[in-house]
């Protein structure tokens, strides 16, 4: 703390011969406006500056009981920081000089006093006095700030290493393995916007040869939105072996959806039940973005797969959306994916999923999935600036050749 402006400083003078400190103080009250206090006795001086702040104590040497010298060293014992001045004769000058080392003096004046000299001394004193407290401000406020940055950054540290812990647990929720059905390729591109993210994809395995594709995003982004994915691998776990058709399957999700998650948090998915022998996908959408048929040729087909939010609303008044169905054809993709892959948006607004995208993927078309995938997702991430990043997953399949029981293939 600053202990006060200049014309508020404290000068503590001591002179055991009162007419000395009497004009002294005279002097000084008539030219400035400090704030003079007077002893003729040394200990009274101690007993003054041990309770209240002074920017320089002034001293005579020669005082019986206690000389000036002896006096200033208590006084630095006290404050270290008080700039001393010591008054003396001179015959005492060679023992004011050897105590400027010894016991840190400011400066000495010789006596009769030059009142200029001694003014200026005084200034000096005092500047020195208030850049010293200043320093020992700052220093202290420095060291609040470097607590505190050392506070942020074990919060920092631990935080990290809770989302390191909560990151790895996610990533156990999808398919360590893809499946690879003979005839098809099948490649994933996942990647969260933070170190966890609200996107989610599965393969179940259903009766009859049969497996199921469920892609997921649930609103918001980080933990809150991991919470949904959670559930998401609960609810598909229960689903696997089973004869299902995908409004089946969403209808079972919204149920552990709504059962599980506040109506803030709602879930956008889509459900394509696979059939590898024959080609065909059964497609139903509730939220998220429709998805995508690549022909051979380039050409680009919205599957006009719609249908509500999971999370919403409970099983009696749930209805999913209508089935789309297609046969996939050798050669042809078909790719499911969140908005994070449609809506990366660039510095101008414009959305990734509105032209770009539809022109990669005449470029791509005969390029092999996992090639697809990758250029793909990696144009979304690179056209999308970071303040507009959404977790973006990226499902592209189709089949190399098609193994249908009835045409004896």
């Amino acid at each position: 703390m600053n202990i006060g402006s200049p014309t508020e400083a404290v000068i503590v003078l001591v002179d055991d011969e009162p007419m000395v400190t009497q004009a002294l103080a005279a002097f000084l009250e008539l030219e400035t406006e400090y704030q003079i206090e007077t002893f003729q006795d040394p200990r009274k001086a101690m007993e003054f500056l041990a309770q209240h702040q002074a920017h320089v104590v002034v001293s005579d040497f020669m005082m019986p009981g206690m000389n000036g010298l002896e006096f200033l060293a208590q006084v630095r014992e006290l404050d270290p920081d008080i700039p001393r001045v010591l008054l003396t004769g001179y015959a005492d000058k060679d023992n004011a000089i050897r105590a400027i080392n010894e016991v840190g003096l400011f400066q000495y004046l010789e006596k009769p006093l030059d009142n200029d000299l001694l003014m200026l001394t005084l200034e000096n004193a005092i500047g020195r006095r208030n850049l010293q407290s200043t320093l020992v401000q700052k220093i202290h406020e420095l060291d609040q700030v470097l607590r505190q940055r050392d506070e942020l950054d074990l919060r920092d540290k631990e935080l990290q290493r809770e989302l390191d812990w909560a990151r790895t647990v996610q990533r156990k929720f999808l398919p360590e393995i893809l499946p690879s059905p003979v005839g098809w390729d099948l490649e994933v591109i996942y990647q969260p916007a933070m170190a966890v993210g609200g996107d989610f994809y599965d393969f179940v395995p259903l009766a009859h040869g049969k497996g199921a594709i469920v892609v997921a995003d649930s609103a918001g982004h980080g933990v809150q939105a991991a919470l949904g994915t959670a559930l998401l691998k609960f609810a598909t776990s229960t689903l696997r072996g089973q004869d299902l058709q995908p409004g089946e399957i969403m209808a079972a999700l919204n149920s552990v959806m709504y059962q599980g998650l506040p109506r803030e948090i709602p879930v956008a998915a889509a459900v394509a039940v696979v059939d590898p022998a024959s080609g065909v996908v059964q497609i139903v959408g509730g939220g998220l973005p429709m998805s995508l048929l690549l022909e051979t040729s380039g050409e680009v087909v919205v599957l006009p797969a719609k249908g509500l939010l999971l999370g919403l609303l409970d099983q009696n008044m749930y209805n999913p959306g209508k089935m789309v169905e297609i046969r996939l054809e050798p050669g042809q993709r078909l790719l499911m994916f969140s908005d994070g892959l449609t809506e990366s948006q660039n510095a101008a607004d414009v959305f990734y999923g509105e032209g770009p995208m539809q022109e990669l993927l005449g470029e791509l078309a005969a390029a092999p999935v996992s090639e697809l995938a990758q250029r793909l997702a990696e144009a979304a991430l690179s056209f999308g600036v970071p303040e507009y990043r959404d977790d973006l997953t990226l499902v592209v399949f189709g089949p190399t050749q098609l193994h249908n029981m009835e045409s004896g293939n």
